[in-house]
């Protein structure tokens, strides 16, 4: 959060107010489950496996808008263990990684003020099967590798965790990373209350224009300070200082408003 100090004037004497940061919140997270072991990595009922991959690998390269065909659906079945395993995994990941979200589109936007939703069960089963899918295509055009199973045993946990984990970042470049707040996002910011919203907006646009700017691509746009001197056409340190001259006006003028805005870093 931006560090703020204030030096404050009145008819006696000079003071000087440091703006005490608000602490992190401290989330008390659930249990921490431990990752169940990968037991069985395939029924071993499909006689060929690598020949299957094969066939599922020159389908794929004829026509990549196609389905991949039964082969590739008696694979998804032989290695149902595997498949079994990872969905197992699933509390696990949620409690040692957290709550991750995903853009709202179409209609789950209709009714909902976020712009991000939580990743449920079902989103995390999708990812699964997505990569296990990459996996094995890459796999037939791997010669040197033996054996599908080995392939996955070394590859599918790993990029599971990489593709949730990246799940934090925005698709805007421009915008800081996601927070367990980010349910609240939306892109301007819209506050909760009508009455905080009108009040913030009415306030901070009063501001010199370069002060508004400032306020309006950090704190309502969620961009991280680099994007937002960009966006102004001005260094990170003309940006900071614009934004704490704001800031020091509205904290003044109206704390209200300053304390929303402050808030928002959270999200």
């Amino acid at each position: 959060m931006i560090d703020l100090e204030l030096e404050l004037l009145n008819d006696q004497d000079h003071r000087l107010v440091h703006v005490q940061e608000e602490p992190a919140l401290e989330i008390a997270l659930p249990q921490v489950f431990v990752q169940p072991e990968l037991a069985a990595l395939q029924r071993g009922r499909l006689p060929n496996v690598e020949a299957a991959v094969a066939q599922i690998f020159r389908r794929c390269r004829a026509n990549p808008e196609a389905p991949l065909g039964p082969e590739y659906q008696e694979l998804v079945t032989e290695f149902q263990p595997l498949f079994t395993w990872t969905i197992a995994c699933w509390d696990y990941l949620l409690s040692t990684e957290g709550c991750r979200f995903l853009p709202r589109h179409g209609e789950l936007r209709a009714g909902a003020r976020g712009d991000y939703r939580a990743v449920t069960d079902k989103d995390y089963s999708r990812m699964v099967h997505a990569i296990f899918r990459q996996c094995v295509l890459e796999f037939a055009q791997q010669p040197e590798a033996l054996s599908l199973g080995q392939w996955l045993r070394e590859r599918l946990w790993p990029r599971i965790l990489e593709a949730y984990r990246r799940l934090e970042n925005p698709p805007d470049p421009r915008q800081r990373i996601l927070t367990p707040y980010s349910y609240l996002r939306c892109v301007p910011y819209q506050f909760l209350n009508d009455f905080h919203h009108e009040l913030v907006y009415s306030t901070a646009k009063r501001l010199p224009p370069p002060e508004w700017a400032a306020i309006d691509a950090y704190f309502l746009h969620f961009y991280t300070e680099p994007a937002s001197a960009d966006a102004m056409g001005c260094s990170v340190e003309e940006l900071l200082a614009r934004l704490r001259q704001g800031l020091r006006t509205l904290l003044l003028n109206d704390r209200l408003v300053y304390c929303l805005l402050r808030q928002i870093e959270r999200y």
